[in-house]
């Protein structure tokens, strides 16, 4: 799994780029890393999962946790790029509905 992330010149935004799989092997570091990233003190973040392929229940708790971690902070977040399976993940795991898409 990558994580490149880009903020804002001004630190207000950042933008979260993940690719690979989101799954037990991968969560503790996809997590972490999103969490240091929040904890910057931005005030809007975008994840783009457009390049995750595989997202498994571990992933769905991972994402859950930062919407509430982004709730606490009162950071706007975003999502961008679900598709295919984990886009399918989510439906079924009836997560989509917390999810702001852009």
């Amino acid at each position: 799994m990558t994580i490149e992330y880009f903020m804002s010149t001004d630190g207000k935004n950042t933008e979260i780029k993940i690719a690979g799989d989101c799954d037990m092997y991968s969560v503790r570091e996809f997590y972490s890393s999103i969490e240091k990233i929040l904890l910057t003190g931005c005030d809007k973040a975008i994840l783009d999962l457009n390049g995750v392929d595989y997202l498994d229940s571990s992933g769905v708790g991972a994402i859950i946790r930062i919407i509430r971690l982004a709730k606490e902070k009162q950071i706007t977040l975003r999502f961008r790029g679900i598709q295919n399976t984990p886009r399918k993940v989510l439906e079924m795991s009836n997560i989509l509905s917390l999810i702001t898409e852009e």
